[in-house]
């Protein structure tokens, strides 16, 4: 049975659910996964999982996540290295080429403990918009 804990590490799925077959089943019970229509639903702290979305919706998602959310993006398994670089660039914390529960379930976990830790000193973790560059200022 899983848990019903609200504080447990969730997963919102956004897309086919059909695509992410046997993820939760990859988790630790302690872990949630529940598929949504849209972000209206999306609860600050919540791992934000995006299945095949294009890399337009990858950025609009990313502007319009709530406070400490991680965005993953799972893209088709043939996906050309071109895709995956567009997709991190639009803002995704995690990009996962379709194929296997076990793997897609690694990045989530990886994903929630790099948001459940305190950032490095002078990390700035906000993501940088498609299009831009992250510019530096020697101090």
């Amino acid at each position: 049975m899983r848990s019903t804990d609200l504080t447990a590490p969730t997963v919102a799925v956004l897309g086919d659910p059909g695509r992410i077959a046997g993820l939760a089943r990859r988790l630790s019970t302690a872990w949630r996964v529940r598929h949504t229509a849209s972000l209206d639903h999306v609860q600050p702290g919540e791992l934000v999982l995006l299945v095949h979305p294009v890399v337009a919706a990858v950025a609009r998602t990313r502007r319009a996540l709530p406070a400490g959310c991680a965005l993953a993006v799972l893209v088709p398994g043939d996906a050309d290295t071109a895709t995956i670089a567009d997709v991190l660039l639009a803002g995704a914390d995690v990009c996962v080429r379709d194929g296997s529960a076990a793997i897609l379930a690694g990045h989530l976990v990886a994903c929630h403990r790099r948001l459940s830790r305190a950032p490095s000193p002078g990390v700035d973790r906000d993501p940088v918009p498609a299009g831009a560059h992250r510019t530096v200022v020697a101090r």
